[in-house]
């Protein structure tokens, strides 16, 4: 039995080192159990440091390169403002053209709450005015359809007037809200997401002709991820920041006595889409129910010179994030 399996294993055996390095099958010389030279060490570390060095440049061509420092961090929110959160700081940035445009009393609000978006920096013009060119959805989408990131700013008296929408009397304070559209509209149906969409408010114990813009508005973030930011983009639909957060449909009514009123009609609810803020507001209008009839409502957006690309002019992907 032993010698059947030897004359069987042997063949085997010798097919196997024909493919073997000979040097495989030898003891170590006494020179090659000696220990290597520094310049021998030198080398064969150089060359070890050239292969890992190959390797991590194909990583590092194959993966996005570290955020190294807070300088490259903030380079990369002033190049992408719209992958991040609405920031709660204030611009500082003033456009000579502000002061010259027809649009000033609504750019001096706006202006400093727009810190870290694409519009921060750019003229602004309103293409938009619910009291001019009409309080409904297809005059709404004809002007603000592909201008990209859009203000709406809107103003509604607070409770206790009963003058009636459009008056403009009464002896209630005047009362500002709004809101940070980074994506606009475009009437293709669907939501257009969005994680640096804001909201914004005139705080309850500060007046009108208050003088700075710092603690007079507070800016709401967009909470849950970017998804429904903008929430309807309809052309048979108004305005929709989230399902309910700031809602201005400019839905008819049949009977004509009240269909000046029904498009008038604004409604918050936040919490589920835009954050309380530090009030803990269950509503932009609070002391109003939930709900009123706006005096003014207009857009603003930025001003591009004839063939410079606006960003998110067109469709863009209906997702939960921004």
């Amino acid at each position: 039995m032993t010698r059947t399996f030897l004359y069987f294993f042997i063949p085997i055996l010798t097919c196997c080192e024909a493919f073997i390095p000979k040097h495989s099958f030898h003891s170590p010389t006494r020179k090659q159990l000696q220990p290597k030279s520094k310049s021998s060490i030198h080398t064969s570390s150089k060359s070890e440091s050239q292969s890992s060095s190959s390797l991590s440049g194909w990583l590092d061509n194959f993966l996005p390169a570290p955020i190294e420092s807070s300088n490259d961090d903030s380079k990369r929110r002033t190049d992408f403002p719209e992958q991040y959160p609405a920031s709660y700081e204030l611009s500082d940035i003033t456009l000579e053209s502000d002061a010259r445009s027809t649009a000033s009393k609504e750019i001096k609000i706006i202006r400093p709450l727009l810190k870290h978006t694409m519009l921060e920096s750019r003229a602004l013009q309103i293409v938009y005015d619910a009291e001019l060119h009409g309080w409904d959805p297809r005059s709404f989408h004809e002007r603000v359809d592909g201008k990209g990131a859009a203000v709406v700013i809107a103003t509604y008296l607070e409770q206790g007037d009963t003058s009636g929408a459009g008056s403009g009397s009464g002896s209630c304070k005047v009362r500002v809200v709004g809101g940070y559209n980074p994506k606009g509209w475009s009437s293709n149906g669907g939501a257009r997401p969005s994680v640096a969409a804001f909201l914004f408010y005139q705080k309850k114990n500060i007046d009108n002709d208050s003088s700075s813009v710092s603690g007079t508005f507070q800016k709401l973030q967009k909470c849950g991820g970017g998804g429904l930011a903008c929430a309807n983009d309809d052309p048979n639909y108004g305005i929709s920041f989230g399902p309910d957060a700031l809602v201005v449909p400019f839905t008819k009514l049949q009977t004509q006595e009240h269909e000046l009123r029904r498009q008038r009609f604004a409604s918050s609810k936040l919490g589920p889409y835009f954050e309380r803020g530090p009030e803990n507001l269950s509503s932009l209008f609070e002391n109003e129910g939930g709900g009123v009839q706006l005096e003014s409502l207009k857009v603003l957006t930025g001003v591009y010179n004839a063939g410079e690309d606006i960003p998110y002019s067109g469709a863009v992907m209906d997702m939960t994030s921004g």
